[in-house]
């Protein structure tokens, strides 16, 4: 016989009885491996976290890279792919510098967490890039104790710490700077590209393929200019690399470089349409700036080989564009993304940030010539 529903307790008790309770944490599930070790035992040799977990510390490359990449790119948004570390080598073992990535594995050989160290003599610091752990392995020390052992040995140290790390860096005894927050802006579905200039009186625009080595030394004089910080260009216009594309803005009365963009298309799981991300733009003025943006988009814009039929998923219409953005450069920016979003797209920024932290006083940079900085998970700015 079924119960009347006067023997049943009431909805209202029943709500107030379920998770989460106002005022009250949200209770967690958290596996303990009862019987094992906690927080014992070296890390390169073998060590149990809080909660009794195996894992060991190792020195990886690009296969550990490739295994960890899609989630970084799911769980956090990182803007990076499984080809990112071969890129980032091109950047620094080409420009006298060097790629650490130390990851945390467990008795299997599986990747738990993983952070990746830039070393570069040119730029006279070391920047910490992606630290990453896998969800199911948070909160139990395997992050801080990536980032203590990467620490080591390491003098000047510069971190672009996600905002929810904030509160941890002090420990690592990094100080957060002024005048160093950045903030991620997208584009979706832009409808203002056709608005865009496209040339710009006395300046010529050059794709990577396209440039001399005089060139190349122009443009690395004003990356310089922009970030006080001597980079390898040329590594972003590989062949081999579909992905990635600079283009560079020329004085043709002077010769000397005014701008610089890179375009690059972050390509994680099979069928995800890919994300686009310009970074950096840098320029002498905002309407170098709109011509570089204009020319490093344009091949994602054909609407006349668009059709019902034959839909061009890859359009920048039906895509988002990426955006690194410091705070006190968004009046130069925001202006002219408002210009490609048009009447029918949407310009977000992001409630997470990326801060810079260092141990050390940071090199002056141009903020009057940085419309995007560089991703941030690999450099300064």
């Amino acid at each position: 016989m079924w119960p009347s529903e006067s023997d049943l307790e009431s909805i209202d008790s029943l709500i107030d009885r379920m998770n989460p309770i106002t005022g009250f944490p949200y209770p967690m599930k958290s596996a303990v491996n009862k019987g094992f070790p906690k927080n014992a035992g070296d890390p390169w040799i073998g060590r149990y976290t809080k909660n009794g977990y195996w894992f060991k510390l190792s020195w990886g490359g690009n296969e550990e890279w490739r295994e960890m990449a899609n989630e970084m790119w799911y769980r956090n948004e990182f803007l990076v792919d499984s080809s990112s570390f071969l890129l980032y080598q091109r950047l620094f073992e080409n420009n006298d510098g060097k790629l650490k990535l130390l990851t945390a594995k467990n008795i299997r050989g599986e990747v738990l967490g993983l952070v990746l160290l830039s070393e570069s003599s040119s730029y006279r610091f070391s920047t910490i890039g992606p630290i990453f752990v896998q969800e199911d392995f948070r909160h139990i020390g395997i992050g801080s104790i990536l980032m203590e052992e990467i620490l080591k040995n390491t003098d000047n140290i510069v971190f672009n710490a996600i905002s929810y790390l904030l509160p941890t860096v002090n420990k690592f005894n990094l100080q957060q700077r002024t005048m160093r927050k950045l903030g991620r802006v997208r584009v979706k579905n832009s409808s203002g590209f056709a608005n865009l200039k496209d040339k710009k009186s006395g300046i010529s625009l050059n794709f990577g393929s396209d440039n001399t080595e005089d060139q190349w030394e122009r443009i690395r004089e004003f990356g310089e200019e922009c970030t006080n910080e001597r980079r390898n260009w040329k590594a972003f216009s590989e062949k081999s690399d579909e992905n990635c594309q600079i283009v560079a803005a020329f004085d043709e009365n002077t010769g000397s470089c005014v701008g610089i963009s890179i375009l690059r298309e972050i390509q994680n799981e099979d069928g995800h349409i890919p994300d686009l991300l310009i970074a950096p733009l840098h320029a002498k003025s905002t309407a170098i700036a709109e011509i570089l943006l204009q020319k490093s988009l344009k091949k994602h814009y054909n609407p006349e080989d668009d059709y019902d039929f034959d839909v061009d998923h890859l359009a920048i219409y039906r895509r988002s564009v990426n955006f690194f953005i410091f705070s006190n450069c968004e009046s130069l920016m925001f202006p002219l993304l408002k210009k490609l979003t048009g009447n029918d797209g949407s310009m977000v920024k992001d409630r997470i940030y990326f801060q810079t932290c260092s141990n050390f006083q940071l090199p002056a940079i141009n903020h009057d010539m940085i419309f995007a900085a560089s991703d941030p998970t690999v450099f300064l700015c």
